[in-house]
């Protein structure tokens, strides 16, 4: 825990203008930290998996 809190207190000084990303295996809470940050910072949150990400792509079994 003291890691994630190290993580979002350097998350706090950074400008408004960036972008964070928010990576992990399932269960590890991305999205509390994701909905804690938004508020804090008045933000929106973007989500994706990787089922969003694949919908589009093409697959082919000969690659």
């Amino acid at each position: 825990m003291q890691k994630i809190n190290t993580s979002i207190n350097n998350i706090i000084k950074l400008n408004k203008n960036k972008v964070v990303f928010i990576l992990g295996a399932t269960g590890m809470g991305k999205s509390r930290i994701s909905v804690d940050l938004a508020t804090y910072f008045s933000a929106k949150i973007i989500n994706s998996d990787k089922m969003q990400v694949y919908k589009d792509l093409t697959l082919s079994p000969t690659r």
